[in-house]
């Protein structure tokens, strides 16, 4: 097992690279809280035929951003090959590694590899005062914006002089953890007070996991298996304690968020409706323009900072 106490984290990111091939990569070790730290290794190898990369069990997650188009197939547990898949320069897999994990790769390979313990989210949990997250949800292939712009972030940091990246390190590493936990966050199983409404941490909790993952069109079942709720737990709970339904305050939330981005932002109003988690521009258009008496441009150009 990979072991992350905090002496160690070097010895992470030699692993994670000695399972690539690699013998030397570029790594960070960042410590955004107290205890825990998450390691990031820059892989760039090209390889000749195939190279089989096994990561060890651990009781941690791991994200791969890839910085260039790649083709890789997962391996089972039981030694079986998935289909090969092309994940492009800009997405990201995220995975637990409590089983480990196999893939098979070739040709060039470039990719950032946060390795991040679970112990990380406890302290993250304990330190915003919110509740504990016991998984995250696996994705492979994905385009998060938010994980795009950190690696990006990054990159220049593995150059930089020791006493200027230690300074930024933890701050960025922390918006990845938090980023982490609310938009693919688990909650262990949730129950309503004797009111049968939501706690304050419970609100808050939900209400974050649907600002972070609103560009994603979420529905109400996803919401509730996050958050650690059944449906029916959800909606009514959340009525009480806010007055409003779920779609209720979803269609609030995007209406204002839609507000800030066209009057303080330059962003097209087609990027603005995905942003708001609509299915395209023209629905975003109809539902604004119902909403608030003008059409998205019209309003910006009346509304402009």
């Amino acid at each position: 097992m990979i072991e992350t106490h905090v002496s160690e984290a070097l010895a992470v990111s030699e692993e994670i690279a000695a399972c690539f091939g690699i013998d030397a990569a570029r790594t960070l070790a960042i410590r955004p809280l107290r205890e825990s730290k998450l390691a990031v290794v820059h892989l760039d190898h090209s390889y000749d035929g195939e190279h089989s990369v096994f990561l060890p069990t651990d009781d941690a997650f791991l994200v791969m951003l890839y910085l260039l188009d790649v083709d890789h197939c997962d391996i089972r547990l039981d030694g079986a090959r998935m289909p090969v898949k092309t994940y492009p320069k800009g997405s990201m897999c995220l995975i637990s590694l409590t089983n480990g994990a196999g893939i098979s790769i070739r040709g060039r390979f470039e990719a950032l590899a946060f390795h991040i313990p679970s112990t990380l989210f406890l302290e993250l949990a304990e330190e915003a005062g919110e509740p504990r997250i016991y998984d995250l949800a696996t994705c492979r292939g994905i385009d998060d914006q938010v994980v795009r712009n950190i690696g990006g972030a990054l990159m220049p940091m593995f150059d930089m002089p020791d006493e200027v990246r230690d300074t930024l390190l933890p701050h960025i590493g922390l918006a990845l953890s938090a980023h982490l936990s609310h938009r693919y966050g688990r909650s262990p199983v949730q129950y309503l007070s004797g009111t049968g409404r939501l706690s304050r941490l419970q609100e808050k909790r939900i209400k974050a996991y649907i600002a972070t993952n609103l560009s994603g069109q979420i529905a109400i079942e996803k919401i509730a298996e996050a958050c650690g709720f059944s449906v029916e737990e959800l909606c009514s709970g959340f009525l009480k304690a806010t007055g409003q339904s779920v779609s209720e305050w979803i269609a609030a939330y995007q209406m204002s968020r839609a507000k800030s981005q066209l009057s303080s932002t330059g962003e097209t109003i087609t990027r603005i409706a995905e942003a708001c988690g609509f299915r395209d521009e023209n629905e975003f258009v109809a539902t604004f323009t119902r909403a608030l008496g003008a059409p998205p441009a019209e309003w910006r150009s009346r509304n402009r900072h």
